[in-house]
């Protein structure tokens, strides 16, 4: 299967002398062909690191890698040295959020362009989570309607 995207950016001005064009490029895949499972039980998620320009100096790349909810132990494996941190993100019916690994390169040329990988643990159990928290949502409404329907709230001697 192959996948590919076109991003075609035409600036509002022309761009001369020192101008900076600073832009944000965000894009989702399906990941049957990026994740990966390892043999210790470790899921991964194999890409490339680079800018998906061609020919294009970046000053500061950052990619960032939003794992599913309840994954744990991540650790990124680039060939060469970038920055890496922690963020948590919280999206509509996250438990305890997601875990989001930000890679940040400085001056990042075309030929810095290899995989990286990135390692964590998950439990499936946690795919149930958000079906659980509203089944149980709408179960206590319901409680709450049969109770209040047979609650006698009238004033009698």
């Amino acid at each position: 299967m192959l996948l590919q995207s076109e991003l075609q950016i035409e600036p509002r001005y022309p761009l001369f002398g020192g101008w900076k064009a600073t832009f944000v490029i965000v894009y989702g895949l399906p990941l049957q062909d990026f994740l990966f499972e390892s043999s210790d039980d470790k899921r991964y998620l194999n890409f490339t690191f680079g800018c998906p320009l061609i020919g294009m100096v970046v000053d500061k790349l950052t990619i960032k890698v939003v794992l599913p909810e309840g994954s744990t132990d991540p650790s990124p494996v680039v060939p060469f040295p970038v920055e890496h941190h922690l963020e948590a993100k919280y999206s509509s019916l996250d438990v305890v959020g997601r875990t989001v690994v930000v890679l940040e390169k400085k001056n990042f040329v075309p030929m810095h362009n290899s995989h990286f990988q990135v390692y964590y643990s998950f439990k499936p159990i946690f795919m149930l989570a958000e079906s659980l928290m509203l089944a149980s949502a709408f179960f206590m409404l319901f409680v709450a309607c049969v109770a209040y329907i047979h609650i006698d709230l009238s004033v009698r001697k």
